[in-house]
This record gives C-alpha cells, structure tokens and sequence, in this order.
C-alpha cells in the first residue's frame, strides 16, 4: 500500500507539472534562496515550475554540463546553445532557479515568436528560408555565417537568430514548430 500511495504521489506531482519557457533574450536569473543573482538565462529555455510568489517563479532546470566550464549549462549533448551562463562557476546540471514572472510563458510558441519573424523576414530576402528542422546545430552554424554576409543582420539580430536556429535544428530541443 505504502509503495502504491508513493506511486501515485509521484504521477499526480509529474502530472501536475507545468512547463515555463523563457519568452525574451538575456534575462537575469536568481538562486530562490539567497535571492543573489546567478547568471543569465536564454531565450526559450524551459523548466518545471516549483512554486511562485506575486512576482517571480521558481522553476526547476535541466542541461548538460561541458568539461572544464564550469560558467555554462548547455541545453543540449553537443554544448552548442547555452541556456544559463553563470556568473561564478557551477557544477550542477539540475538547478532551482528564480525569475520574474513577466519573463516567462507557458506557451513556447510565444517564447520564440518575434524570433521565427526575424528569421524569415531576415533569411527570405533572397531566397525562400529553410525550415530549421531541416538541418543540424552544426550546419546551421556554417550556413548562417556564410549567408549573414548577404543578410547584413546586426550582431544582436544575429544572436537572436543563430540562437532560434540551433534550438529548432534537428538536435535542438524546441518542440513548438512540432505542434
């Protein structure tokens, strides 16, 4: 009985679980007890809501650690979209973190939407723009230098769209263009 009640205390907290995505660039996050500022979190990234207050949510946030950065947690294997950068170092791939509530959605469409814009209206001025399903992180990278030259975006333009191509690549981890 004791094992089933366990069970089942299990699923309603996994069941109940809603997931937040953050909706804009280089937003400030917190360690939920000290309240000190811990690092910077991007765009998209998502994690499990643990609690909240009248203005930030705690969230729970999972990544991947790279050897000797210790600065740095990656959304995915192939460390190439960081989702946190740290302000001192960090050892941890499973973190609480804080953030303001007007910072995240419950909607990953809205995470990246003003992103996709950007992206097409940036990457079909010449020629019909790719689905970013259609190729790696990898190959994203060395077709977005090589086409950037012709767009002319600035670098923060950039930035943004580099970072909504890798997350929306085959092995990146957003889901919404699934959907």
């Amino acid at each position: 009985m004791k094992k089933f009640l366990t069970i089942l205390a299990s699923f309603t907290f996994f069941a109940s679980a809603q997931t937040f995505y953050v909706i804009d660039d280089k937003v400030e996050v917190f360690d939920p007890i000290a309240n000190k500022k811990i690092g910077i979190i991007s765009r998209g990234t998502f994690g499990e809501k643990i609690k909240e207050d009248d203005e930030r949510i705690i969230l729970k946030v999972q990544g991947f650690l790279k050897n000797k950065d210790t600065k740095t947690l990656y959304a995915t294997k192939n460390t190439m979209l960081p989702l946190i950068v740290f302000d001192d170092d960090n050892n941890k791939n499973s973190l609480e973190i804080a953030i303001a509530k007007n910072k995240v959605s419950e909607d990953q469409i809205n995470a990246w939407a003003d992103a996709e814009i950007l992206y097409y209206d940036t990457c079909s001025m010449c020629h019909a723009a790719h689905a970013p399903k259609e190729h790696t992180m990898l190959e994203w990278e060395g077709i977005f230098t090589t086409m950037r030259a012709f767009a002319m975006p600035t670098d923060s333009e950039a930035d943004i769209i580099i970072q909504y191509l890798r997350a929306h690549a085959i092995d990146g981890y957003a889901t919404d263009d699934d959907e």
